[in-house]
C-alpha cells in the first residue's frame, strides 16, 4: 500500500514539441513496419484497410502512452474502457498476428519518449525479417503438396490412381482416410512430392477424370488446410 501511495498519480507534462516528436516518430515506425510487412507478402493478396491499420495503431498506441503518462489511475481506467471491446475480425495469418504487436510495441516505445530504444528496435526486427524472407526462411521445399481427393472405393479406381501417383510423384505417403456421406464416399489425404511442379495442374486434371474421383484439392504443405 505504502509503494501505490508514493507513486505520482499524474501524467508527466508534455510540450507541443514532444507531443508531435512522439506521434511524428510513431507515424513513421508505422510506415516502416507495413513497408516491411509489403515487402515480405509481395507474392500474396495484401489487404489496404489491414495495411492502414497498422500505421494507424502505432499512432494511437503512441497517444495512449502519453495519455496515461506515470498514471495508475488512467491506466486502470483504460483497461477498463478497452474490456468491453470485442473484436470479431478473424486473422488468417499468423505473421498479421505478429505483424499487430509488432506495432504496439513500437507505438509503446514512441509514447513514452524513448527514441533510441523505438528506431534501434525497430530497425534491427526490420532488417531480421528482411533477412529471413530473402533467405526463404521457413518456406516449403519445392515440389511438397498435402493431396486430398474424394473417391468411390473400387478395386479398378485405386490400380489407376496408383498408376497415376507412380507417373507424377515422386514420392508419396497416405495420412489419413476418413467416411464421408454416410459411407459412400472415401477422403483420401496424402503427402505428395512432384516429380515436376510445372505438372501441377496436369496432375490435378488427370486425377479428376478418374470414375468415381468428385473432389481433389492439391495444397502446399506450409497452406492452411481447408476444412
Amino acid at each position: 500500500m505504502n509503494l501505490l501511495n508514493n507513486v505520482p498519480l499524474t501524467a508527466y507534462p508534455l510540450t507541443i514539441i514532444e507531443i508531435i516528436l512522439n506521434l511524428g516518430l510513431a507515424f513513421t515506425l508505422g510506415l516502416t513496419i507495413t513497408g516491411v510487412y509489403r515487402l515480405t507478402n509481395r507474392n500474396q493478396p495484401i489487404s489496404s484497410s489491414y495495411v492502414i491499420t497498422l500505421v494507424l495503431l502505432t499512432m494511437v498506441i503512441a497517444l495512449v502512452m502519453m495519455i496515461i503518462g506515470n498514471s495508475i489511475a488512467r491506466a486502470f481506467g483504460l483497461v477498463g474502457a478497452l474490456s468491453i471491446i470485442r473484436f470479431r475480425t478473424a486473422v488468417k495469418d499468423n505473421r498479421d498476428i505478429a505483424y499487430v504487436f509488432f506495432a504496439i510495441a513500437a507505438g509503446m516505445a514512441a509514447g513514452v519518449g524513448n527514441y533510441l530504444l523505438s528506431i534501434y528496435g525497430v530497425g534491427f526486427l526490420c532488417l531480421l525479417l528482411l533477412l529471413l524472407d530473402f533467405l526463404h526462411f521457413g518456406r516449403s521445399r519445392s515440389g511438397l503438396y498435402v493431396l486430398r481427393l474424394q473417391m468411390t472405393q473400387t478395386a479398378s479406381t485405386n490400380h489407376d490412381l496408383e498408376t497415376i501417383f507412380n507417373q507424377y510423384l515422386s514420392d508419396f505417403r497416405q495420412l489419413a482416410l476418413k467416411s464421408i456421406r454416410m459411407g459412400q464416399m472415401l477422403e483420401y489425404t496424402y503427402n505428395a512430392k512432384l516429380r515436376d511442379v510445372k505438372k501441377l495442374s496436369e496432375f490435378v486434371t488427370t486425377l479428376s477424370t478418374l470414375e468415381g474421383v468428385e473432389r481433389v484439392n492439391m495444397l502446399a504443405d506450409d497452406e492452411e488446410p481447408e476444412s
